[in-house]
C-alpha cells in the first residue's frame, strides 16, 4: 500500500511543480492585478509557493479519499470516487468558462493551464483509488455464507 501512494505522490509531485510554475507565468497585467487588487493571491507570483500550495490541496484530497477507500467497501468507494471525479469535471470546466472571462483572461494561457493541472490531479488522485483493491474489504464482500459464519463465530 506504502508503494503505491509514493508512487502516486511521485506523478503528483511533478504535476504540482509544473502548475506553480504555470499559475507564476501571469501576464503583465495580471501580475499587476494580483498585486494592487487581489493581494490575498499573491503568492502564485512565485513557482514554488504556488506548487506547494497545489499538493498540499491534493494531499488533503488523497487523505480523504484514502479514508473512505480504507472505511467503505468497493461500491461505496467507487460511487464516492466517481462522484469526486464528476466534481473535479465540473470545476474543470466551471474553470474554463471562468477563464474565457475578460477580468481572468487576461491572466494569459499559461496561468490558465495551471488551474487546469489542479483539476486533472484530483481526476488522477480519484482514478488511483478506484483502481487500487482493499484486500481485507474485498475478502470480506466475497466470503460465502458458511465464512461469513465462521468469521463471526471469532
Amino acid at each position: 500500500m506504502d508503494k503505491k501512494i509514493i508512487s502516486l505522490n511521485a506523478i503528483l509531485v511533478p504535476l504540482a511543480i509544473i502548475a506553480g510554475w504555470t499559475l507564476s507565468k501571469a501576464t503583465i497585467v495580471g501580475k499587476v492585478g494580483i498585486h494592487f487588487l487581489h493581494r490575498e493571491y499573491a503568492f502564485l507570483n512565485s513557482w514554488w509557493k504556488g506548487a506547494l500550495f497545489v499538493w498540499v490541496v491534493w494531499i488533503i484530497l488523497e487523505i480523504i479519499q484514502y479514508r473512505i477507500w480504507k472505511k467503505y467497501r468497493r461500491s461505496i468507494n467507487q460511487t464516492a470516487q466517481a462522484t469526486f471525479i464528476f466534481l473535479a469535471v465540473l470545476g474543470l470546466y466551471y474553470t474554463y468558462l471562468d477563464f474565457r472571462t475578460f477580468s481572468h483572461g487576461i491572466l494569459g494561457e499559461r496561468f490558465h493551464l495551471g488551474g487546469y493541472l489542479f483539476w486533472i490531479g484530483w481526476i488522477i488522485i480519484s482514478i488511483f483509488f478506484i483502481k487500487m483493491r482493499n484486500n481485507t474489504i474485498v475478502a470480506k464482500e466475497n466470503l460465502t455464507e458458511i465464512d461469513k459464519d465462521r468469521v463471526s463465530l471469532k
